[in-house]
């Protein structure tokens, strides 16, 4: 592993300029992309993978959504398909089961997450999503990349405090 990605726990994203901002990323940070246009989302996704992968780490892509892919393969990204049509338990059920077989210290990078609202017709159980797997995440001691389309409404019945990840959005 390059020691010089990894300094004391600090993970480098790909982009120089958002690493100074940032000061780099922390083992278990949760990273969600507020995109205009899902177009937008790869520049960072693809820079992650990168950087991670250089850095000895193990990097998984989960793809599930009807969108084109966020990454193409390449050696050292694992892609794992993940359909999300059988509904929320299956599909976080799936995600649990890889996060616990992949182990400690993994990157993840997901599909736009705003297509499952699409698939599921609600985003309480996109709610629900955040609220089961970002502290399972958090705890194995991955970094994971998220995309949210910006102006997707919330439904204003989920208390905000049930999104900590999305809070940030919602008041801006």
């Amino acid at each position: 592993m390059d020691t010089q990605g990894v300094i004391a726990n600090v993970i480098r994203s790909g982009l120089a300029p958002l690493d100074e901002l940032l000061q780099g990323l922390r083992l278990g940070d949760n990273v969600v992309w507020q995109v205009d246009r899902l177009e937008d989302y790869p520049y960072f996704a693809q820079a992650f993978a990168e950087q991670t992968i250089n850095d000895g780490f193990d990097c998984v892509y989960l793809s599930f959504a009807a969108h084109a892919a966020i990454l193409k393969p390449r050696p050292g990204l694992t892609i794992i398909r993940i359909d999300p049509s059988p509904g929320f338990d299956y599909f976080a059920g799936e995600v649990h089961r890889i996060i616990e077989e992949r182990g400690r210290r993994v990157c993840y990078i997901f599909d736009n997450l705003s297509d499952l609202v699409d698939e599921w017709a609600t985003d309480e159980l996109l709610a629900n999503f955040f609220q089961v797997t970002c502290p399972y995440l958090f705890q194995v001691d991955a970094v994971a990349y998220f995309a949210l389309r910006r102006g997707q409404r919330l439904d204003p019945n989920i208390p905000l405090h049930r999104w900590p990840e999305l809070q940030a959005m919602e008041q801006g």
